[in-house]
């Protein structure tokens, strides 16, 4: 655009257009689905947030400066900015509109026309401010706004309500009552890090209440050459180790009446996910609540869980308000088994670390809650296929060095003196300590690093398991040496047991 003047009448013919309709039931269809829309579909008055900073994302398609988002809150308004690309005159009637703007085959991810309407949760009056462009849209401007289709009708503004950086995109919300200012700004200290873990251009967020003077900065500081991203939040700092693999969309995806209608023209989709590291660099899957089985369509889903301790990425098909995913959309089933496959993937590469060869189950033991997105989807397509992949392969490290399936494995519950004493003192050697304690022929000592499934715990076994083997027993009685093995065994029991307390030592079990 030129000038002043070209935007100016870019905004009186959009107008014109839609006033065109007045009068015919068109302009009523509008009206109730405006009302639908805004005030039905968004359920969160702080969603327009997450909107915004998705809108900023699409802005930043292609670009290669980083992207800032600004969020400024006091009691009157809150004020977005960003430096994504300016509005085009396209973008002005996406937002003049009630249809979704996304081509996600050119790599968009919002819902421009739709997204935005999300601030009439909070707002009457809306502004807008780019690229010469200037103007709002004000439901105090009708004599009956109930029968106007107000949300999308543009008014040039003259004068800006406040100073505008007229270099950025910027949204000025007035609230339309005084209490929405704590509820957002409560929303907005609540902000995390992982809002931005999936996006690939908007690296930093700055956040200020300009009332307390409080105010924070959210940060992507970039991946590393081993996939590891660091975050940043305040002084806090967290690193995530990312998995991510470009797929194909196959046919019987792209049949579906669901992928013609939202994902036509799409071939290839990413998805990725992202397991938390603590400062020791260890895998750390408890991190942060607001992690917890995250899912995200490149910002979270609102209420979406998967039940695993790590955030999930894909262009899910999902409600415009972004609180409920398609359970049944052949689309996202196909998304989530090539994310139980990259889930494989990753756990091929721990096995070939050096410390997260043991570490790693904890990070894939899920929560199963039953009900529509566990039976429909994350069951079936996620959890179940990786339980079962786990379970099925050699999985777990063993003391020896190897690996072994699962339930191939049995912890030794001694401490590390008595341990040792039971090969020294000759009773059991070291490869026939897990076979004889747990009374399989194929069974391994687990190696003592790993860290076990909170929900799936390892066997274990001790010295009463040894006591109670009647058949080995046995067999070391008929032994020539026989009353030597078990003057050992004795000998062992009364050394180790002094280096149990005395409440545990009186508990032998008898089976």
């Amino acid at each position: 655009m030129g000038n002043e003047g070209a935007q100016k009448e870019v905004i009186k013919r959009i107008r014109g257009e839609i006033e065109a309709s007045s009068g015919t039931h068109i302009w009523s269809d509008y009206v109730n689905a405006l009302k639908l829309i805004s005030q039905v579909v968004f359920t969160r008055s702080s969603g327009f947030i997450l909107e915004l900073i998705q809108n900023a994302e699409d802005a930043g398609l292609g670009l290669k400066s980083q992207g800032v988002f600004e969020i400024r809150i006091n009691k009157d308004r809150v004020k977005v900015t960003h430096n994504g690309q300016p509005f085009s005159e396209e973008n002005v009637k996406a937002l003049c509109g009630i249809r979704s703007s996304k081509k996600p085959e050119k790599g968009t991810l919002g819902y421009l026309g739709i997204g935005f309407k999300s601030v009439f949760k909070v707002t009457d009056r809306p502004e807008i401010y780019s690229n010469g462009f200037q103007f709002k849209f004000d439901r105090n401007d009708w004599s009956d706004p109930s029968s106007a289709p107000w949300h999308v009708m543009p008014i040039w503004i003259d004068q800006p309500s406040e100073a505008v950086d007229t270099a950025r995109t910027t949204f000025i919300i007035p609230f339309r009552e005084a209490s929405y200012y704590s509820g957002l700004r409560e929303e907005v200290q609540k902000l995390r890090t992982e809002l931005y873990l999936f996006l690939n251009w908007l690296k930093k967020i700055d956040i200020s209440d300009e009332v307390s003077g409080w105010n924070t900065t959210l940060e992507n500081k970039g991946e590393s050459e081993e996939g590891i991203t660091t975050v940043e939040h305040g002084t806090q700092q967290q690193r995530f180790k990312f998995f991510r693999r470009s797929i194909e969309v196959p046919n019987w995806v792209k049949q579906d009446r669901l992928t013609q209608e939202y994902r036509a023209n799409v071939t290839k989709r990413e998805i990725a996910i992202a397991f938390a590291l603590d400062e020791k660099g260890d895998l750390n899957p408890s991190f942060a609540g607001a992690m917890y089985g995250g899912v995200y369509s490149f910002l979270p889903l609102g209420e979406a869980k998967s039940g695993a301790k790590f955030p999930i990425q894909a262009d899910f098909l999902v409600q415009p308000g972004r609180d409920a995913i398609n359970y049944e959309a052949k689309w996202n089933h196909w998304l989530l088994e090539e994310v139980a496959n990259l889930c494989k993937e990753a756990i091929a590469y721990f096995k070939k670390h050096d410390k997260w060869k043991y570490q790693f189950f904890p990070a894939f033991d899920f929560t199963k809650s039953p009900g529509e997105p566990y039976d429909k989807l994350f069951g079936p397509k996620l959890i179940e296929p990786i339980e079962k992949f786990l379970n099925d392969r050699d999985s777990a490290p063993t003391k020896d060095g190897g690996w072994v399936k699962p339930k191939q494995v049995v912890r030794l519950t001694e401490d590390h003196e008595a341990a040792k004493n039971l090969v020294a003192m000759g009773i059991l050697k070291e490869d026939e300590i897990a076979p004889v304690l747990g009374d399989q022929p194929d069974l391994k000592l687990v190696h003592p690093d790993v860290l076990e499934p909170p929900s799936q715990p390892l066997n274990k076994v001790d010295r009463d398991d040894l006591l109670n083997n009647a058949a080995f027993l046995e067999t070391k009685r008929q032994q020539p040496d026989a009353a030597s093995w078990f003057r050992s065994l004795y000998l062992w029991l009364a050394k180790s047991l002094l280096h149990k307390p005395l409440s545990e030592a009186n508990q032998i079990r008898v089976k």
